[in-house]
């Protein structure tokens, strides 16, 4: 499993969420062991805000939970200025104009990984331009 987990899909992780299949479960389990299962940094800035505005409560400090996914295996991937650049053109493509979103979708084209995702939005714009390969967590 090389998969790149978009922000809702780790918070239904962590909370051990029935909407996240068994099977998905396992495979992430697996895939945090082998280095094989991350995020966008821009999914750090989504719980922190939040956690920020009471839409969530993590339970800790963001940057403390920030650090316990991180030793539990869960890689991070930075943000730099091409990748920047290259997320505002997915609008080009007709993805949506969702800044979060559009760094997630670009993170998981630079990276080639498949992207576990709830967003139809997502779902609906990969379907049309296979760009990205999409790992449904229900399945």
């Amino acid at each position: 499993m090389n998969v790149l987990l978009d922000t809702n899909v780790l918070l239904r992780l962590v909370s051990d969420s029935d909407t996240i299949n068994d099977s998905f479960k396992r495979d992430v389990e697996a895939g945090l062991d082998s280095g094989d299962v991350a995020v966008s940094a821009v999914t750090f800035m989504e719980t922190t805000r939040l956690h920020h505005h009471r839409r969530i409560d993590l339970g800790c400090h963001p940057a403390t939970w920030r650090r316990e996914r991180l030793r539990s295996g869960l890689r991070e991937i930075p943000i730099d200025g091409n990748l920047a650049v290259e997320s505002v053109l997915l609008m080009n493509s007709g993805f949506h104009r969702d800044p979060a979103d559009q760094l997630i979708v670009a993170t998981a084209m630079r990276t080639g990984m498949d992207l576990a995702t709830f967003d139809s939005a997502i779902h609906d714009w990969a379907s049309r331009t296979h760009l990205i390969a999409l790992r449904d967590p229900t399945r």
